[in-house]
């Protein structure tokens, strides 16, 4: 039961948290009752999966300044008054439910699916190729200048025999605009490496997937499940 989700098409786990994610933000503000079904369902989801829940955990809890930033906007956005704050109580929760049930989802695909299957199952859907090609290159960028800055950490402490003390932002300045040169740099070897490869904009895949019956069972019954809850 804990690798179902595993098993699974990368195609279908995005219908499946896509239609699911965007069953729970289009429920009516201030309509609380579909919550009462939304969070046992998707916990439910998690657990046909082998996802960490601390680590899930983690990842909620980076979003919950924005999400209770907009709850708590809405809240106020019509004074201090009593009377408004209580209204303006349940649409607050519905958005910070939305948020927090929404997080909680996304952060499960990412954990449960490599970012290489999720854009061949883009790329697969028809999604604009651009997109796919940039969040491609973002993804490898950002781990070259993860790379390069662990470098230039290394360097400096090293190099350093004393505390910082109140020169220490200008240092980091300057190892700062040092980290955009070097990455610029690579990025550019890399890309020159990628070209005299033969690299055409896609990214070929070694591994041949067609949907399934349980595919096609699993995302029915996900859209099914979240769908009954939405018209609670």
């Amino acid at each position: 039961m804990r690798d179902l989700f595993h098993k699974l098409d990368p195609r279908t786990r995005i219908v499946a948290v896509t239609v699911a994610t965007i069953l729970v933000a289009s429920t009516t503000p201030g309509h609380l009752l579909p919550f009462a079904l939304y969070l046992p369902f998707t916990i439910a989801l998690i657990l046909t999966s082998r996802a960490s829940g601390w680590r899930l955990l983690l990842r909620v809890v980076e979003a919950s300044p924005f999400i209770l930033l907009a709850a708590g906007l809405l809240v106020i956005r019509d004074g201090l008054d009593p009377a408004p704050l209580r209204a303006n109580l349940a649409p607050a929760a519905s958005v910070a439910l939305k948020g927090y049930t929404a997080a909680l989802l996304l952060a499960f695909l990412m954990a449960t699916t490599p970012l290489a299957d999720l854009l061949w199952a883009l790329r697969k859907m028809h999604a604009p190729e651009s997109l796919n090609l940039i969040l491609s290159l973002m993804f490898r960028y950002t781990s070259l200048m993860s790379e390069e800055h662990s470098r230039l950490e290394r360097a400096r402490e090293s190099r350093t025999a004393r505390p910082l003390g109140h020169q220490r932002y200008a240092v980091y300045g300057r190892q700062l605009g040092t980290l955009l040169i070097r990455s610029w740099d690579r990025a550019e070897r890399v890309h020159s490496a990628m070209l005299s490869r033969g690299f055409n904009g896609g990214w070929p895949s070694l591994v041949s997937r067609s949907l399934r019956r349980l595919d096609w069972q699993f995302a029915g019954f996900v859209t099914a499940a979240f769908c009954a809850a939405r018209l609670l």
